[in-house]
């Protein structure tokens, strides 16, 4: 049946909206967006800080590196980065190195041997930075990728873990909702909300992903297989190069192409606090004048959302979508299939140019919305030395099945590249 006049015009007005979002998007990458003085980290040469989490925990339980130097030298690390990068907004090295001493302490009285040590405490004395939600966005992935920290806690309820982890080129992980319990963030997950946060691990180095999700997971963990060995020759592979082509998201870079071959509530109630009411045009006036307490995203996503006309008739035939789309990718990834998927259309781009297409963050909100497990695997650089990187979609509680893949693209692919080696 032919779409309505009303539909029809909708839909020229989006593709209206679509083309001039571009439009601003092109312009701002012309312009270069703000201007910063160019700079890049200096290499690492200190070679704990080139240890995974795991190796350095297995040294520390043998006694043969101890704690309180390695916790030295993140700090040494972080005092000669952070000011560049920002990614740290709040410095505790004087409790780190307290803490450090006592784990040295410990080990030094003999009361456990290894195997105990590692049952127990399998990070003990491993430095790790945790994702700040507030003063700073993205900083968690930028902290790792600097070599400021080995691993890293971070949360997802749209890509917040995939995206940052991508743009940096590092691994994140997406667990399977309801696995790791989202208890102590603030602010706190209610309603739609908690249906789509999962708080996962953050790192450099693949093998350090299952045994910090075994940590984080607690008692979840029995949900997951982890344990189960994994052949790779065994596994289905599906992938997509891109979602087909919208209006209102970028057109895939070819870099990342070819990288490949080789109950109902509204968002702008979301806004509100404690249903304090908000109006998007009202709050896109205050933005523009640099008053307004929520991003250029959140108030477009709202102001499309009321120009769309929301009504529970819409939102149960968006439902039924996503129902069928997660049946039939469910079915066809089983429990022994992944499915390979761009992390984001571009690769890292320019700040604030993100503003100008704020739905490109669909390519892993996708995945949130139904519900699967995904680790965003890095797959080195492209020209101009920014990372490439990949989603790895499972079906759910097959967690397994996406670590194993990312242990198996670092080896081929080399992983996290070392800052300022390009």
């Amino acid at each position: 049946m032919a779409p309505s006049f009303t539909a029809r015009i909708q839909l020229f007005l989006l593709r209206a909206l679509g083309f001039l979002i571009g439009l601003v998007g092109r312009a701002a990458l012309v312009l270069g967006g703000p201007k910063f003085a160019s700079k890049t980290p200096r290499p690492v040469t200190e070679p704990l800080l080139l240890l995974s989490g795991m190796q350095l925990a297995k040294l520390i339980r043998q006694r043969k590196v101890k704690c309180i130097d390695v916790v030295q030298a993140y700090i040494n690390r972080i005092k000669d980065v952070n000011p560049m990068i920002n990614g740290i907004v709040k410095y505790r090295f004087e409790e780190a190195m307290k803490e450090a001493h006592a784990v040295d302490q410990k080990l030094a009285e003999k009361q456990e041997d290894e195997a105990t040590l590692e049952n127990k405490w399998p990070f003990l004395g491993v430095p790790l930075t945790v994702k700040e939600a507030f003063q700073l966005q993205g900083g968690e992935g930028c902290t790792l990728a600097a070599a400021c920290s080995v691993i890293g806690v971070g949360s997802d309820i749209g890509g917040s873990i995939r995206m940052p982890a991508f743009f940096n080129g590092i691994f994140g992980h997406k667990p399977s909702p309801g696995v790791v319990p989202n208890k102590g963030q603030f602010p706190l997950a209610v309603g739609a909300q908690e249906l789509f946060l999962c708080t996962g691990p953050m790192c450099r180095y693949a093998e350090d992903l299952a045994p910090m999700l075994k940590v984080m997971a607690g008692p979840g963990i029995k949900r997951l297989k982890l344990d189960t060995k994994v052949h790779l020759k065994d596994l289905k592979f599906y992938w997509m190069e891109h979602d087909g082509g919208s209006f209102l998201m970028s057109k895939v870079d070819q870099d990342l192409i070819m990288t490949q071959k080789k109950e109902p509530v509204k968002f702008v109630d979301l806004l509100g606090d404690h249903g304090k009411h908000v109006s998007p045009l009202w709050e896109l006036i205050k933005w523009c004048l640099g008053l307004s307490v929520y991003t250029i995203p959140s108030i477009g996503l709202a102001l499309l959302e009321e120009k769309l006309r929301y009504s529970n008739e819409k939102y149960q035939k968006f439902k039924a979508v996503e129902e069928s789309l997660r049946k039939e990718l469910v079915d066809m990834l089983g429990d022994d299939g992944v499915f390979l998927y761009p992390s984001h259309p571009t690769v890292a781009p320019k700040h604030h140019v993100p503003l100008t297409r704020p739905f490109n963050f669909a390519y892993t909100g996708v995945f949130s919305a139904l519900g699967l497990p995904v680790t965003q695997c890095p797959l080195g650089l492209n020209a101009k030395g920014l990372p490439l990187g990949i989603q790895v979609v499972a079906g759910p509680f097959n967690d397994h099945l996406t670590l194993a893949v990312a242990q198996y693209l670092e080896k081929t692919f080399g992983g996290w590249v070392c800052p300022g080696k390009f």
